[in-house]
């Protein structure tokens, strides 16, 4: 059976971020990418057109022969939950809504004449992301975001391939009241915008956090015991503390907004330690599957990986809306299909390029560039002696997070090399953090607590033997978020690890995102050769080509 995922129909009014579409046959994931990475406009709004095409062109199928259409959300939850949502503009909203989905259902049977349309609640969605990719055949599944239909946090359990729903965190109580007003993923934006940080950038809150102390009271804004007993309330933040705003993005952050930052996070990890025991008291599974967007947030998956009651943690790089297309397409195919449950190995299920198609698009660009038979061992001697790389390999990965195919990547024993990352390529704020990539077999040489990590999801702490060799990568707090790798996950990646620890004694490197800021990841070798031209990067490395500047 084909089934192909989409997480937003054309004409939605809400949850329109993240744009993705998916491909399962007969029970195997084929392809997954984002929206952005093709239109090239960051957290895309609207139907993914262009990422159905590429998952359907590397299916090799035609609109004809897909069986499923499954859309990550449920148009009719809303109205058949309790209490009704009655607030005037919550409520129109809604019913438009139900216009674009009903507009769409009639498009997809002349798109798509022999797919049947299946509608999978979004917060379900993200739980079979989580559990059908983690290869649990036990597990506690716990998803928490911004909002779905009806709720911001949920508790599933998955067992023998099946996804129950035990549990959740309503967006709102009584029909009347404010709607979104108990979101977790909301309250976390809310002081992400109060902090003037940017848009959607709640990873920046995060990294804010390891400069300052939890000294402020939340327990008015974020603070939940259970599923039953919490205060969630982001409108508390300013009645609070009406005097942290920072109205201008330009203003220097001071000590207080670093010590708001780390209050929240504070708030934000005891909460889901609270939700994740309560949900191992229920079950008493110690497998535990996290999705959502704020599932992103490490420090606090961390967190609950170090708890007693929980023994294996699974968290797919999808984690954020532009998972929940995948989690469709799996939820349905499980459903009309065959029970699915695998191990998510690595994330690599986007486009890739021959090296014919680099070449031509390197000479029609009229660029002075080498070919390399050996391409990891020179890549190797352009970062061990201080360049910085833009590297672009194999499929693009699936996710925010840069997992090695589209990377930008430096050496992490320079003192200050992260400062020009962030200055003259990343344009970005000079506190932000880097994230390393490491052999998983080394791993636990440099990081207190090792576990395998290969998709940059979980945060550790650099060895104080190894901090002031690791500079680079070492936060302020002495955490590191970091990604691991094998030879079987990605071999180039590790290859080139490997000829880097001949040169500079370690097999670990810098390891960034491949784009300017506020740019999506690059996706194509005009992407990132347009990226390439108009950064500070030193070399740029695709396929078995080199391109140096002077």
């Amino acid at each position: 059976m084909k089934v192909l995922g989409v997480n937003q129909v054309p004409g939605m009014l809400a949850w329109t971020h993240d744009s993705a579409a998916a491909l399962v046959v007969d029970g195997t994931l084929v392809a997954t990418a984002e929206e952005e990475r093709f239109s090239r406009n960051r957290h895309h709004k609207g139907y993914p057109y262009k990422a159905v095409e590429y998952c359907l062109a590397e299916g090799k199928l035609s609109k004809k022969e897909v069986d499923i259409l499954a859309v990550s959300f449920h148009p009719y939850k809303v109205f058949a939950s309790w209490p009704l949502y009655l607030r005037p503009f919550s409520l129109g909203r809604q019913l438009l809504n139900l216009g674009a989905f009903y507009l769409h259902r009639r498009a997809a049977r002349k798109e798509f004449p022999n797919a049947r349309v299946v509608y999978v609640p979004h917060h379900l969605a993200h739980a079979a992301t989580a559990y059908r990719c983690s290869g649990f055949n036990e597990a506690n599944i716990l998803t928490i975001d911004g909002s779905g239909e009806t709720e911001t946090f949920a508790f599933f359990t998955g067992k023998g391939g099946r996804i129950r729903k035990i549990w959740d965190i309503p967006l709102q109580k009584g029909a009347f009241g404010k709607r979104k007003g108990s979101s977790i993923g909301f309250a976390y934006s809310a002081v992400t915008n109060f902090l003037n940080l940017g848009v959607k950038a709640e990873g920046k809150t995060m990294g804010l956090a390891s400069y300052g102390t939890p000294r402020y009271d939340f327990r008015d804004i974020l603070r939940i015991s259970n599923h039953r007993k919490y205060r969630i309330d982001r409108e508390a933040l300013k009645r609070l503390y009406p005097t942290l705003e920072r109205t201008n993005a330009k203003e220097p952050l001071s000590q207080e907004h670093k010590d708001l930052a780390a209050s929240l996070q504070k708030a934000l990890e005891e909460s889901l330690v609270n939700l994740a025991r309560e949900a191992y008291e229920w079950s008493g599974s110690k497998n535990f599957c996290l999705a959502g967007g704020v599932a992103l947030n490490c420090n606090a998956n961390s967190r609950i990986r170090g708890e007693d009651f929980c023994d294996e943690l699974f968290v797919q790089p999808g984690a954020n809306d532009g998972g929940a297309a995948l989690g469709a397409a799996l939820e349905a195919a499980a459903r009309y299909d065959r029970p699915i449950n695998f191990r998510m190995e690595h994330a690599y299920w986007g486009p890739s390029f021959a090296d014919s198609e680099i070449e031509r698009l390197l000479q029609e660009a009229k660029v002075r560039y080498e070919r390399h038979d050996d391409i990891e061992k020179e890549t190797a001697k352009l970062l061990a002696d201080g360049k910085i790389v833009g590297w672009f390999q194999g499929r693009m990965e699936l996710g925010p997070r840069a997992l090695g195919n589209r990377s930008i990547l430096a050496d992490p024993t320079v003192a200050g090399q992260n400062d020009i990352v962030n200055e003259r390529v990343k344009h970005r704020e000079p506190w932000r953090p880097f994230a390393p990539v490491v052999t998983e077999e080394s791993g636990a040489k440099y990081f207190d607590d090792f576990r395998a990590s290969p998709f940059m999801l979980l945060t550790f702490y650099v060895k104080k033997e190894w901090r002031k060799c690791l500079p680079a990568i070492t936060h302020v707090d002495g955490s590191s978020r970091i990604q691991t790798v094998t030879e079987a996950q990605n071999r180039p990646l590790y290859r080139l690890l490997k000829e880097f620890e001949k040169r500079k004694g370690v097999p670990v490197l810098l390891n960034t995102s491949f784009n300017d800021k506020d740019e999506p990841i690059v996706c194509t070798p005009r992407d990132a050769l347009r990226c390439y031209f108009s950064t500070g990067l030193d070399a740029l490395v695709m396929g078995n080509f080199i391109l140096t500047k002077d």
